[in-house]
């Protein structure tokens, strides 16, 4: 099942629902619930339940669960076999996805983890010859919430810097609440799959890196694109197998399997759930060889798109444009 944070094209109200991703259609899942609940089960209080079991928002629905699968598949289900159903009160239930536009399947995470140096060619292609020293352990970096956006949605390149790179990544999305998670048990604590490109000031990002942080030049405004929607992961029998690929105006420029991964998704949330991940926390597994800070590509100027593509998950596409500075 893919889940999509979406909202109908030409809207007068900015109000977001969350989608299942059907072929071309996207069916808004609050609403068909509430159809389903006054039609099928005879709730007179149809509203209220769906609210509280499929929220229009993707962390009310993560926070669900199992259950909250559940009422989505029988949602499915239910509107896929009545093809010109209609909501309660007439709502619309689904739209092509020409229709509407997709956001970042979660707008504001509670927070974004993100892995460095997680593919051995990426980490000698960052270091420009110089030694490689792999860490024992997960490493990385936190992003903040208030920098992602959407597919289609134009990344900026502020003016304070002049070297904007691209990192195409499998992002792991968190669905149950937990702490100091044994490897065994890590797929259990993982709702699903996304896309996310951790956009890199590099020229800032290494200046502040010299003296031993990373803030700004990964987390300046516009610099998390990540979607297009959340794979359940049912879905995805092994995310440790998965091909991923970044595309600048279509010419290849990352190219790998999630196979090369140093540390594995076990070992991340592991280590990383030392602190207490909750649902619709993300974890980005980091970015193969292939970046323009290797020297092999140049950096990112206005006028770019970005696609990143990952195998199972569909396709994050992103304008690049000049910052509109004052």
């Amino acid at each position: 099942m893919k889940i999509a944070t979406y909202i109908p094209k030409g809207a007068q109200s900015p109000q977001t629902g969350i989608g299942a991703v059907v072929g071309e259609e996207i069916i808004d899942l609050n609403y068909a619930y509430a159809k389903f609940l006054r039609e099928v089960e005879g709730e007179r209080r149809a509203y209220d339940l769906a609210f509280g079991r499929i929220p229009r928002d993707m962390i009310g629905f993560l926070e669900g669960g199992e259950k909250a699968i559940k009422a989505a598949q029988q949602t499915i289900e239910f509107v896929q076999n009545q093809r010109d159903m209609a909501g309660i009160s007439g709502e619309k239930l689904r739209y092509r996805l020409a229709d509407v536009k997709l956001l970042s399947p979660i707008p504001r995470p509670g927070k974004i983890l993100a892995a460095g140096k997680n593919y051995a060619e990426h980490a000698k292609e960052s270091a420009k010859g110089g030694s490689v020293e792999l860490r024992p352990f997960p490493g990385g970096f936190v992003k903040l919430p208030t920098v992602v956006i959407g597919p289609e949605d134009p990344v900026e390149i502020a003016h304070v810097t002049q070297q904007l790179d691209y990192e195409v990544e499998l992002a792991i999305v968190i669905g149950k609440t937990g702490r100091y998670i044994p490897k065994e048990k890590a797929y259990d604590y993982i709702a699903g799959y996304t896309i996310l490109n951790d956009v890199s000031a590099r020229d800032i990002q290494l200046a502040e890196s010299k003296y031993g942080n990373h803030l700004l030049g990964k987390n300046m405004d516009t610099l998390c694109p990540m979607g297009p929607w959340i794979t359940l992961k049912d879905e995805v029998l092994d995310p440790m197998n998965l091909n991923l690929q970044l595309k600048i105006n279509g010419q290849m420029r990352q190219n790998s399997n999630t196979s090369n991964l140093i540390h594995g998704i076990p070992a991340i949330i592991e280590r990383w759930s030392w602190v207490t991940l909750e649902p619709g926390d993300i974890i980005a597994t980091g970015t193969p060889s292939g970046v323009a800070l290797g020297g092999g590509a140049p950096y990112l100027r206005p006028g770019d798109v970005m696609e990143c593509i990952v195998e199972k998950l569909g396709s994050l596409r992103n304008p690049v444009v000049a910052e509109k500075y004052k």
